[in-house]
């Protein structure tokens, strides 16, 4: 039980530190380095899922000294910093995507605004007696 709260702590520190990491991310917009964040971030957090359902297997429920032990304390206050996280990062992430929707639509409504206009020939001018 101690080796897979050992486990648990470390792998939720990891996805803390990560997390960490998207702030400066989002400052600097880089679409191919957010793709790479965000896959290492699902990598790890389906590693957290899978010692997590181990974790809550082996967990006795009702056993008090397993609750009130430090290492079951340290997970937990991992745990609600992981969802103070999410609650102050998604606002953000939210906005930044409703930003470019935005500027899509406004690129988009550009092309169909540029697209309608055609410009008309030059017909050749005739002078009068032919003179050019």
């Amino acid at each position: 039980m101690e080796t897979c709260l050992k486990k648990s702590i470390e792998q939720y520190r990891q996805i803390i530190e990560h997390a960490s990491q998207l702030d400066q991310l989002l400052l600097k917009a880089d679409p191919e380095k957010l793709h790479i964040y965000t896959e290492r971030l699902q990598e790890l957090q389906d590693e957290a899922g899978l010692n997590d359902r181990i974790f809550l297997e082996i967990f006795p429920h009702t056993s008090t000294y397993w609750q009130d032990h430090p290492l079951f304390l340290e997970r937990a206050r991992l745990l609600e910093k992981i969802v103070e996280l999410n609650h102050l990062l998604l606002p953000r992430i939210r906005g930044m995507m409703a930003v470019t929707a935005h500027e899509l639509s406004q690129i988009k409504d550009g092309r169909v605004a540029v697209s309608g206009y055609h410009q008309i020939p030059a017909t050749r001018q005739q002078h009068v007696r032919g003179v050019v």
